[in-house]
């Protein structure tokens, strides 16, 4: 499964990183046929947010390793390093910047709705 990765390096500048998460056959929920999975996420939670149409913040950084699952409009985030992504319905971002420089983000078009989702 593909996501995208955002994290800060050593110096504190944010990054995005294309990474695959590694599903395995597994017998999961017998006695349905067999399906792909992957390792179990500690989670704390589970949230939903809608940002509105014209949302806008800078310097953010979360306070959590947290997934972000975006189900509806789009969100478009920019590294520290200056680098933007847009992403959209069924797009995951591993958002890693709990330090640093953190990231800017604004909702483009109509308003955006995710779930958060912090892991340990």
């Amino acid at each position: 499964m593909k996501y995208v990765r955002l994290h800060a390096d050593k110096n504190g500048n944010t990054h995005f990183e294309d990474a695959t998460l590694e599903l395995d056959e597994a017998d999961y929920r017998p006695p349905a046929p067999l399906a792909f999975v992957s390792h179990a996420y500690q989670t704390d939670g589970v949230q939903f947010i809608r940002l509105p149409s014209g949302w806008a913040a800078d310097a953010l950084q979360v306070p959590k390793k947290q997934f972000m699952i975006c189900l509806k409009g789009h969100l478009e985030v920019t590294a520290s390093d200056g680098k933007s992504r847009s992403f959209g319905p069924g797009d995951t971002v591993l958002m890693e910047d709990v330090d640093g420089k953190g990231h800017r983000a604004r909702v483009k078009g109509e308003e955006c709705l995710a779930a958060v989702i912090p892991v340990n």
